[in-house]
């Protein structure tokens, strides 16, 4: 959008899901991206994409667990540190779940206030995580593992909005520009050869 119109100004900023609903309701910002539904009922919830989430380890420690007998869908990842995140963010439910199939206990692992730091964790070798689709996509498969979670239902990207504050001109065409953009990017054939993805 910047390249297409460069008289318009764009702001980018990082806010976690309780921040979202007073800078729309304030108009602040005028959209907000964001995985799962808003549950503030005054926002509105536009559907952009959905995809699967992810087990994310290092290529390293995925070789080790996988030298367990007899051989098992995830390992021994049981063993290695998971890195949960704190609060109700609702990826912890995806992260707590998919521990409680490995049999890691409640009390054990990591936890961290965002996913990227999880990641980043993640990518030091300190553990495994679970990432959204996008975050798979754009993982390097050199060192790194990304397990497509069929067992784990899909997630979904969403718009935010007010209505009390409806998108201008220029939001608009920026948010009919994402839903093409996010397939696209989800479906670069550039990316088929070295894509994170390895099913279970």
């Amino acid at each position: 959008h910047a390249g297409r119109h460069p008289q318009v100004g764009i702001e980018v900023r990082t806010l976690n899901q309780d921040q979202m609903a007073p800078a729309l309701l304030t108009h602040s910002v005028d959209f907000c991206l964001g995985f799962y539904p808003h549950p503030h009922p005054q926002l509105h919830n536009e559907l952009l994409v959905s995809g699967r989430l992810f087990l994310a380890v290092t290529r390293e420690l995925w070789t080790w667990s996988l030298r367990g007998s007899p051989p098992l869908a995830y390992g021994r990842l049981a063993q290695v540190p998971v890195i949960r995140l704190v609060g109700n963010d609702p990826m912890r439910q995806a992260i707590d779940e998919l521990a409680q199939r490995l049999g890691v206990v409640d009390s054990g692992g990591i936890q961290v206030q965002t996913s990227q730091l999880a990641l980043e964790l993640v990518r030091r070798g300190m553990g495994w995580t679970v990432v959204d689709f996008l975050t798979a996509q754009h993982l390097d498969p050199r060192t790194m593992v990304a397990l497509e979670l069929h067992e784990l239902p899909p997630m979904s990207l969403y718009s935010y909005h007010s209505p009390n504050h409806p998108p201008g001109q220029a939001v608009q065409r920026m948010l009919a520009m994402l839903p093409a953009l996010l397939q696209q990017t989800l479906s670069d054939p550039a990316r088929a050869g070295t894509s994170p993805q390895a099913k279970a």
